[in-house]
């Protein structure tokens, strides 16, 4: 039954899709609605991730490993990029605004940090009642999905410094570009791992993208075959160098090393996730898609996000911790991640009323 996830999902991204005939364009490819709706899709993807990390990775128990959701397994960080992407593009975009800068934190940070810390404390009560021994900081918790909410106001707070208190352009974008450097680099030697600091700097080249947006835009519109395939192949050839690199170094006839593995592993997702971004644009300028169902996802993506794991934990083999009982194991896929999608949307959602800044 779980191998119906794949048609399904295909369906919910292109029912009430729009193809554009020979000549036309979407011209909303990037705009509010039309980036929320497939940021909705996103979200999904992203539970189907975390979902397939709990029972078809290839580092789990052997005896845990239940195949059917294996090409979800490494996908996350592609999804990923597209939300830094985004938020980057948009808050650009947002802030010439009159008065956007005012009230910054009640109005960019809070609506990100209150769920967010819902959510830590929700984990953090089970892990203590349940006496789960986790080695990681205090802060984290059981709850290592939370990377993402630090390095999101982390990017905010040095767009606030680069583009409200430096007044001049040149000098906004080296400071933030300067900013995000070095998070990557703290977070790759202290990080517990790439995904930590592989897709952050889809925010400056969200930036970028929308500072150039007419250039952009205009230079992809000539040669589109060219630029679709191109961004197709390469973000392939990548993706598989990094996650399938025992695979590929074989084909080549290559001798596989650790340190081999560790580079191509960074080297790929980081070409990756940006050729990624890239044909997703190009595919949204000949498609513009939105359904009810992905406008109504893409009102709470964060809530969704926040949420799901929760439950992806709650009925996996094990809550974090390998070591630990379970809550209630699900077996069946199908009805794992049913199960997971139909208690997080209602939750994710009425978090996302409950928290929002009025």
């Amino acid at each position: 039954m779980h191998y119906i996830f794949y048609p399904a999902l295909l369906i919910l991204l292109f029912w009430g899709a729009h193809l554009c005939k020979k000549g036309e364009w979407n011209d909303e490819v990037l705009s509010y609605s039309h980036t929320k709706a497939f940021l909705g899709y996103c979200a999904i993807l992203i539970l189907f991730h975390h979902a397939s990390q709990r029972t078809c990775a290839p580092w789990l128990i052997p005896t845990k490993i239940h195949h059917g959701l294996d090409a979800f397994v490494f996908i996350g960080y592609l999804c990923v990029a597209v939300f830094f992407f985004c938020s980057g593009y948009g808050v650009y975009t947002a802030h010439f605004k009159e008065n956007f800068f005012d009230h910054f934190f009640m109005r960019r940070i809070l609506p990100v940090l209150t769920p967010t810390i819902v959510m830590w404390l929700v984990f953090f009560v089970i892990e203590k009642v349940r006496k789960i021994s986790v080695a990681k900081p205090i802060w984290l918790g059981t709850y290592d999905y939370i990377w993402y909410v630090p390095a999101m106001i982390y990017l905010y707070f040095l767009f606030y410094l680069s583009f409200k208190i430096i007044k001049k352009d040149w000098l906004s974008m080296t400071v933030m570009i300067l900013g995000t450097v070095l998070h990557f680099l703290l977070c790759m030697f202290f990080g517990p791992g790439t995904w930590w600091f592989n897709t952050p700097f889809l925010f400056v080249l969200g930036i970028v993208a929308a500072r150039h947006k007419e250039g952009i835009i205009s230079l992809f519109k000539k040669a589109y075959p060219l630029w679709l395939i191109l961004s197709f192949l390469i973000t392939v050839c990548a993706f598989a160098f990094a996650n399938y690199y025992s695979v590929v170094i074989h084909l080549l006839g290559g001798q596989y090393t650790d340190a081999g593995h560790a580079k191509a592993e960074l080297i790929g997702q980081l070409i990756s996730a940006a050729t990624f971004v890239w044909f997703v644009l190009l595919v949204g300028m000949k498609i513009r898609i939105g359904n009810p169902i992905l406008k109504f996802l893409g009102t709470f993506t964060l809530e969704f996000y926040l949420v799901h794991p929760l439950f992806i934990q709650m009925f996996s083999y094990a809550f974090v911790n390998d070591m630990a009982k379970p809550i209630f194991y699900i077996k069946n896929q199908f009805i794992y991640v049913m199960i997971s999608i139909v208690l997080t949307i209602p939750i994710a959602y009425g978090l996302h009323l409950l928290t929002k800044r009025k």
